[in-house]
């Protein structure tokens, strides 16, 4: 009862959620997965549908959510789980086991823990929320998640300016990208990845009409 007056959400309460076909066990140093990231999953599964194999990366792993998705609809994809947060990575690792999924998992910022290993396709919901939005977000989320796995910065977007001067060297020919945005980020996003390795750019609405998602194609 003394977690329901003091607004805790009822994720972390119960321990763990349902997310696109898997089990996610939950605690304070991981994100609540929301529909919106679902979302993502479907889009991303659409456009790897004539893709065979390859490696995906899940940048900013979290709870795995994202990454033991598509390894379960896709098993023949390789896939990594990275994230800075040790803490995170223990969740993520625990969901592993749950769902009885065989990934591989990385500690460490950005792309660096690949070393010289390069991927195929990158799954990412980052740090988007920007500063002066996080000290307005509600209170259930703002008093019980984690702040490194929400602030990108005064405009959101540290995550995805540093990605896009260093992505283009770890990511193969014919590459895709999947990015979750923040609803006003679409543009800002597309312009940052102006660089013309990236042949295809796209921004996709959520399913309440909001720029949700960015779409790169190598």
């Amino acid at each position: 009862m003394n977690d329901l007056v003091k607004n805790k959400p009822r994720a972390y309460i119960v321990g763990e959620v349902e997310f696109y076909n898997c089990k996610i066990s939950l605690n304070q140093n991981v994100l609540i997965p929301r529909q919106e990231s679902e979302i993502l999953v479907f889009y991303a599964l659409q456009r790897l549908n004539d893709c065979k194999g390859g490696v995906l990366l899940d940048l900013c792993t979290g709870s795995g959510c994202l990454g033991l998705a598509i390894k379960k609809a896709r098993p023949d994809i390789q896939v990594i789980l990275s994230d800075i947060s040790p803490l995170a990575l223990e969740v993520a690792k625990k969901n592993g086991v749950v769902n009885e999924l065989d990934v591989e998992y990385l500690e460490g910022d950005l792309l660096a823990p690949l070393g010289h290993q390069k991927i195929d396709y990158l799954i990412c919901n980052p740090p988007y929320v920007t500063d002066f939005e996080y000290e307005h977000l509600d209170s259930s989320v703002r008093d019980y998640e984690p702040k490194l796995a929400l602030v990108g910065g005064n405009e959101g977007l540290d995550f995805y300016s540093a990605l896009s001067k260093t992505l283009h060297a770890y990511i193969n020919i014919g590459g895709k990208v999947f990015f979750e945005i923040g609803k006003d980020q679409g543009l800002k996003v597309i312009d940052l990845f102006s660089d013309p390795f990236w042949r295809k750019k796209e921004i996709i609405r959520d399913w309440a009409g909001h720029d949700r998602f960015v779409f790169l194609e190598t």
